[in-house]
């Protein structure tokens, strides 16, 4: 069964990736017309009978791509990211950034894409709107009559989230209580031997074993650190502690950062911090994870 499910996984992605070339090729398709010489009625209806494509996808694909003429590297893009990936991207791009943005959308994550294109808009989301059903609202409203009936939606809510996390922060396990000792045995008196071989295990000197420098980073250096991603304007809880020295330059965990998943990916690909010849690494470094993974599936 696991296998059937790999195998499954393996060929969604291969799918995926012909879809990519499909949707690539279809803007030229459409302008030359070779639909009509096919005796088909629109493009639409040549991209459904002959790959499956839905009508939504094909009018983004020649929307983006009239977006992008003159554009060569953002086309490309499409044939190996994919139509939504250098859709987010799109609006943003002339005929002189766009080659610095194909090389993000090959190299960012979808997320961190988002993300990106909301700061470079200024659609920085500060507050959030959430929607209660019907049970959700009446448990929140039960824990307000707890709270205090005079308390606004939103002070309410920050004493839930408040108690909340006080919680979880106060469970580090219960510790084990000190094992009671019974009554100790009576000590053998040491033999002349014994006692030798211990003035001169004392008398050696200590051996300091070197400390070896490695990716790990200490708990103490951890606890310096806020809990919050450190990327002006984001609210995400740390995910990644960067360093903004980078490791495999300098080996040390000097000028730490914590950082949520996209902005560090915003590090490393020159949009928050220059990009360093470590980062170049990291990219291969990442492809390869991704390609590995897929051939693992």
């Amino acid at each position: 069964m696991k296998n059937l499910h790999k195998e499954f996984i393996r060929l969604g992605r291969e799918r995926n990736q012909i879809t990519y070339k499909l949707l690539a090729l279809l803007p030229k398709i459409n302008n030359l017309k070779i639909y009509e010489q096919e005796g088909y009625a629109n493009i639409y209806d040549y991209a459904a009978k002959i790959a499956g494509l839905g009508s939504g996808v094909v009018t983004k694909v020649l929307k983006i791509k009239e977006k992008l003429q003159d554009m060569p590297h953002l086309q490309k893009a499409i044939e190996t990211q994919g139509i939504n990936k250098v859709g987010i991207v799109a609006g943003l791009a002339t005929k002189e950034n766009e080659r610095a943005l194909a090389e993000k959308v090959e190299h960012m994550s979808k997320p961190a894409l988002q993300e990106y294109s909301k700061e470079v808009r200024g659609k920085i989301t500060t507050s959030w709107q959430v929607e209660l059903d019907g049970q959700m609202m009446f448990m929140f409203l039960k824990l307000k009559k707890k709270l205090g009936k005079n308390l606004s939606n939103k002070e309410c809510l920050r004493k839930i989230l408040e108690k909340m996390q006080k919680k979880s922060g106060s469970q580090g396990g219960p510790r084990r209580p000190p094992l009671r000792r019974g009554r100790q045995a009576q000590k053998r008196p040491q033999t002349a031997d014994e006692k030798l071989k211990a003035q001169r295990q004392a008398e050696k000197p200590a051996k300091i074993p070197e400390e070896k420098i490695t990716r790990y980073i200490h708990v103490h250096l951890k606890r310096k650190l806020s809990d919050h991603c450190s990327h002006p304007g984001c609210h995400r809880p740390t995910e990644i502690i960067h360093h903004t020295d980078r490791f495999s330059q300098y080996h040390n965990h000097e000028n730490l950062k914590p950082l949520c998943k996209q902005h560090h990916e915003f590090a490393h690909n020159g949009i928050s911090e220059p990009i360093h010849l470590a980062d170049h690494k990291y990219r291969e470094y990442r492809q390869k994870a991704l390609q590995h993974s897929y051939s693992e599936i």
